[in-house]
């Protein structure tokens, strides 16, 4: 037998082979291609997430922000309402000092017109 004869009965195996080995590579290519859209797309919900995140850590802080001006708020309105009660306090007792020296002086006026009277009678 010759070499080339040996070489021909090895040739459709080979062929065989190489198709076999061309529907692997094609399968792996498209593989490849589906594993490249998937890591694609997991990044890009992976960038969405991250983004979302960044919005509720804004708006938690924003909150946070705001509860403490209406805590700052809150207090200082505590303030005033305290100055506010003192300061009725403070009124009230001069209104009632008022009225105290309102009613000395009334009585006064009814004890001079007593006097006026008995005078002129």
């Amino acid at each position: 037998m010759s070499t080339l004869a040996l070489h021909e009965t090895e040739l459709p195996l080979a062929a065989d082979d190489f198709a076999a080995l061309e529907q692997r590579v094609l399968r792996t290519v498209e593989l490849l291609k589906s594993e490249r859209e998937a890591h694609a797309a997991a990044e890009q919900r992976a960038q969405s997430w991250e983004q979302r995140s960044q919005e509720l850590e804004r708006s938690v802080q924003s909150l946070e922000e705001s509860g403490l001006n209406a805590e700052q708020r809150v207090l200082n309105l505590e303030q005033q309402v305290e100055q506010l009660k003192n300061q009725n306090s403070q009124t009230s007792a001069q209104v009632q000092s008022l009225e105290k020296e309102r009613e000395n002086v009334r009585h006064r006026v009814e004890r001079m017109l007593k006097q006026l009277d008995e005078i002129s009678a």
